[in-house]
């Protein structure tokens, strides 16, 4: 019996196969974040004062509430889904909470509000898309107009609440909160980053972590594979609802004002935001898991938002 020939390959390499490609792929995945940074420089070019730390920090500061709606909203979008009621949930929210600070309620409740407000949003969501098989885009669609209606009649017609004018032992807390800092970092960004880390920890060190990847990777695998896709669906409308309540809270904080429809331009940000922030490819690591961490474990992510709303704030001065 005759011996089987080995060959060797064409070329004669007995290296890896596929090392440019991997480069080229890695260099692929942060293309974003080198193209904000050539922006950032050439604003920072034609307007030296850009630069400036203290410009760069309020800028900083600014992008802690679209981070937070992108952080949810990159979850949900990683399992195929969407939500366009997280501006008008972020708007109901920080409402709410203006209101019971103003009634004398108390900080945890109006706290406690905001929360519940877009814990309801997310888990009406979720029922409706998740387990009655409604389109997320109908689905979240209806939900933005009916909670826009909801703060029109709940604000008399757009009437704000301003809580810099009110007596300012009722709204101390959410004020301090809005402009503090802990040393020189302003509290809006330290919670941002609470958010980004714990979202980070939930997506690539959990269970629920890997069913998002297997519902992303196939929903009719993970069935087979015993995975409760219909949950693991919902739930992450529940975390978009939740952070766009949290993100309506620091909105009403940084600004001191809660207006029906402030929130409203972050819907698209949250949306570009989360395209134009792709993860790192590693070896091994599949696109789902990839877009799930997008927000969290790629320093790409953070730092693209940030760029992204400095090259936005410097172009219009």
């Amino acid at each position: 019996m005759n011996a089987p020939t080995l060959t060797r390959p064409e070329g004669g390499s007995t290296g890896a196969p596929g090392r440019p490609s991997a480069r080229l792929d890695t260099l692929r995945s942060y293309s974003t974040l080198l193209g904000m940074i050539v922006v950032v420089v050439g604003i920072a070019v034609a307007r030296p004062l850009f630069v400036d730390p203290r410009n760069l920090a309020a800028v900083a500061v600014d992008a802690t509430v679209l981070v937070v709606l992108a952080v949810g909203l990159s979850v949900l979008m990683s399992m195929k889904g969407l939500d366009l009621s997280i501006a008008a949930t972020a708007d109901l929210a920080g409402y709410l909470a203006a209101r019971a600070l103003l009634d004398g309620l108390g900080t945890p409740a109006a706290v406690l509000i905001a929360l519940a407000v877009g814990l309801t949003v997310g888990v009406a969501a979720g029922v409706l898309s998740g387990y009655l098989g409604v389109p997320a885009i109908v689905a979240t669609l209806g939900l933005n107009l009916l909670l826009t209606a909801i703060g029109l009649v709940v604000s008399d017609n757009g009437t704000p609440q301003q809580l810099f004018t009110a007596p300012i032992d009722l709204v101390r807390p959410v004020l301090v909160f809005g402009s503090d800092s802990w040393g020189p970092i302003r509290l809006l960004l330290i919670a941002a980053v609470v958010v980004v880390v714990v979202t980070w920890f939930a997506t690539t060190r959990t269970t629920w972590g890997r069913r998002i990847e297997l519902v992303n990777a196939g929903a009719r695998a993970a069935v087979l594979a015993g995975t409760p896709v219909r949950a693991t669906f919902a739930s992450g409308f529940v975390l978009c609802g939740l952070l766009a309540g949290v993100g309506g809270l620091m909105l009403t904080a940084r600004t001191g004002l809660a207006v029906p429809g402030s929130a409203q331009p972050f819907l698209l940000d949250a949306f570009t935001a989360v395209y134009l922030a792709p993860p790192p490819r590693r070896a091994g690591a599949s696109a789902s898991c990839g877009r799930c961490s997008a927000p969290c474990s790629s320093p790409c992510s953070p730092t693209g938002w940030c760029c992204w709303g400095s090259a936005r704030h410097g172009a219009t001065g």
